[in-house]
């Protein structure tokens, strides 16, 4: 039986996440098996799992970053004791909760913001900290700075400064293209960093593209047919300009000063 329990799992145990996810799982397969009982046989009382407490003799250790747990045989006295208890909650509670991973679209995620300027290992860093998207990285930056979010995710303040430059690059969010003629195009732009009522100055295939709307962190602009899917020049002042294409999902970069 051992022979066929893969290296890392006889040496190391399991990872705990999963440990916790295989537990709860059989608890809702016994719920569930209990409310059926009842339907069927239409019982008028029946019995739930309401709680559920657990002292787990185990060995603790670090893996590429993951907790894993690896139960104790007999004799192993110098195990940790690890107490569970599980209790009930509701749909609501978790919802709640729990991540919202639908908060961003997926073309706007770390990796696809950030790519090759960004190590998978930097990025869990982030994801310890609660940023999973180029959203939460900018709003995080903003309440707490820079500074705090090195120290917190322990990642090399130079290394973030990066990382932070290009999640503020602007990106296409939408793009709306009418029937009814020029006046109903609008590409809708994401720009982290931008204050109400300082307008960048677009161009596009040699041309101005007018911004029809201009707020907190986004711009709307009204290009020509032509200029749609070209690559646009946008320039913030004070030396900062970026270039994107006007396509929905683009994401743009930051020219070199």
């Amino acid at each position: 039986m051992s022979a066929q329990i893969p290296p890392l799992v006889r040496d190391s145990g399991i990872p705990f996440d999963l440990f916790i996810q295989a537990l709860t799982e059989q608890l809702d397969k016994a719920q569930a098996a209990m409310a059926i009982k009842a339907r069927v046989g239409k019982l008028p009382l029946t019995f739930a799992v309401k709680e559920v407490s657990m002292d787990l003799r185990a060995f603790v250790q670090m893996v590429d970053e993951d907790v894993f747990l690896r139960p104790a045989g007999p004799g192993e006295s110098e195990a940790s004791t690890i107490k569970l208890a599980l209790t009930t909650i509701t749909k609501p509670m978790i919802e709640e909760n729990a991540v919202d991973f639908k908060a961003e679209d997926p073309k706007f995620s770390l990796r696809e913001a950030l790519g090759d300027r960004i190590t998978e290992d930097e990025q869990r860093r982030l994801e310890r900290i609660g940023v999973r998207t180029v959203t939460q990285l900018n709003e995080l930056k903003k309440t707490a700075g820079a500074d705090v979010i090195a120290r917190l995710s322990r990642m090399p303040v130079n290394r973030l400064q990066q990382a932070l430059m290009s999640a503020a690059a602007p990106r296409v969010t939408r793009v709306e293209s009418g029937a009814n003629g020029q006046a109903t195009r609008r590409v809708h732009l994401s720009t982290p960093g931008l204050r109400g009522g300082r307008l960048p100055l677009v161009r596009a295939a040699g041309e101005a593209v007018p911004v029809v709307e201009s707020g907190d962190d986004a711009i709307v602009l009204a290009p020509l047919a032509h200029q749609l899917g070209r690559e646009a020049e946008l320039d913030f002042g004070e030396g900062e300009v970026a270039r994107v294409e006007l396509s929905e999902g683009r994401l743009g970069q930051w020219e070199a000063p």
